[in-house]
């Protein structure tokens, strides 16, 4: 048998309707293909409750909240909770719903509390009522009865606890801990300083009239000064005097050692500038060509004389050097001759 392309798409629109009413329920909190059980809940309010919020039994996930609305013709306009529970969950008519707070951002939680399980009759049915509650932030953290005063109890107990356990542990005598060493160091440190201080306080006890007696001298000796006070200005002045003559001597006698210097000073450059003139004079004389040194300085013939004297004295010095037999007192001049004509020969020059 053929099916039409109507059929088909009937079918698939049937399936996509369903899936989507399946899904938009789950996402409310309810499973339409699972069984369960469903409670009512009344609550004066809810205190922003949503939908599909968890409901848990010692925090153990068992349901949802699948719906919630206005207790209808209420005065008291009470909000009736609907919770959708796994069939298999079993709980008292007894059992409370309690709305917490599960965080500081305003998270909220249905928790279901009872103090005995129940079994046949004893159990609430699906849609009995059961007794709502609301528990605030501060009473879920603390638990017990969720008072402040029962939680700062608590917090005391445990630092007292704390105290003792570390007053044992570094105070006491009996640890070798450095604190524990360090307290009994100061310990016997503030021993001696009130022991130190005991003996002072004895001390200026006996000393006390020894004491009165100083100061009375003291004070005798501040009276004293009160009444020679002009007399030790006077001599203060006089002192003062003597210091302001003392300074105007030393300074007269540094000037006169000063002047003294100036003097010499200028008697010296008086000579030297003397000395400069005579030597100024002398060169001119010089450069004139006045005396010995001028006249070689300035005479080009008696300096050229000089030039060619001295090296025929180079020459004769030579001469003597090479030829010293030309100058010994010989007997005879053929052996002069004969001298030369042998060094001839071995310069090979022509005599």
């Amino acid at each position: 048998m053929k099916i039409s392309s109507e059929v088909k798409i009937g079918l698939l629109t049937i399936v996509t309707l369903a899936v989507s009413l399946w899904g938009f329920k789950f996402i409310q909190g309810k499973n339409m293909l699972r069984a369960s059980n469903v409670y009512y809940v009344e609550y004066p309010s809810i205190d922003l409750l949503k939908k599909a919020t968890d409901v848990t039994i010692n925090g153990f996930p068992v349901g949802v909240v699948s719906d919630m609305y206005l207790k209808p013709n209420d005065p008291e306009k009470r909000i009736v909770v609907v919770l959708d529970l796994k069939r298999d969950i079993q709980i008292p008519k007894d059992a409370r719903a309690v709305i917490v707070s599960t965080g500081f951002m305003g998270d909220k939680s249905v928790m279901i509390k009872y103090d005995r399980a129940c079994t046949g009759p004893d159990c609430a049915q699906s849609g009995d009522y059961l007794k709502g509650e609301l528990q605030g932030f501060m009473s879920y953290m603390l638990g017990g009865d969720g008072t402040m005063d029962a939680y700062m109890a608590s917090i005391k107990s445990g630092f007292a606890d704390l105290i003792d356990t570390l007053n044992q542990q570094l105070l006491s005598p009996e640890s070798q801990t450095p604190i524990a060493e360090s307290v009994a160091d100061l310990r016997k440190s503030l021993a001696n300083l009130e022991s130190a201080t005991a003996q002072l306080d004895q001390l200026m006890r006996r000393s006390g009239g020894k004491i009165d007696g100083t100061l009375g001298n003291l004070q005798s000796i501040t009276g004293n000064f009160d009444s020679k006070e002009k007399e030790i200005n006077t001599l203060i002045d006089n002192f003062s005097a003597v210091s302001t003559q003392m300074k105007e001597a030393d300074l007269k006698k540094t000037l006169e050692e000063v002047k003294a210097s100036v003097s010499n000073l200028k008697t010296t450059l008086a000579t030297t500038e003397q000395t400069l003139g005579s030597v100024n004079t002398m060169m001119g004389k010089i450069n004139a060509g006045e005396g010995s040194l001028g006249k070689l300085l300035k005479d080009d013939a008696l300096f050229n004389d000089l030039s060619g004297l001295s090296t025929k004295a180079d020459s004769l010095m030579t001469d003597i050097q090479t030829r010293p037999y030309r100058y010994m007192p010989l007997k005879s001049r053929a052996r002069v001759k004969k001298f030369d004509r042998l060094d001839a020969k071995e310069t090979g020059t022509k005599q």
